[in-house]
């Protein structure tokens, strides 16, 4: 009996699993200011900058900045190397940024 079972078609894209896995990668922005009104002009910013990439963001902020994952917007699909690549280097160029660190892809279930 083999130790690990193989799913068939139904089941891998049930579970998310072989070519049906989604990625995501977890997104840290410091701003240089805690003031509430840059925080909210940096959401509003990043933001439309998600939705033009095709992207989506679920985490929390606080006065210094945001935390969360970021993922594709659609079903079964993950964000590209090139697409988090864009974003960070979007967050590097913004006015009030102190830092900004975004993960490598990972597996959406290993997160």
């Amino acid at each position: 009996m083999e130790a690990r079972q193989k799913h068939n078609r139904r089941l891998r894209k049930k579970l998310y699993l072989g070519e049906f896995a989604v990625n995501l990668f977890e997104i840290h922005v410091k701003l240089s200011t805690n003031k509430e009104s840059d925080l909210d002009a940096f959401i509003a910013s990043f933001v439309d900058q998600l939705e033009k990439q095709g992207l989506t963001y679920f985490g929390y902020s606080d006065p210094d900045g945001i935390q969360g994952h970021v993922l594709s917007q659609q079903r079964y699909e993950s964000p590209t190397e090139a697409q988090r690549q864009e974003l960070s280097e979007w967050c590097k160029a913004y006015p009030t940024m102190e830092s900004s660190e975004l993960s490598e892809l990972v597996d959406i279930n290993q997160a």
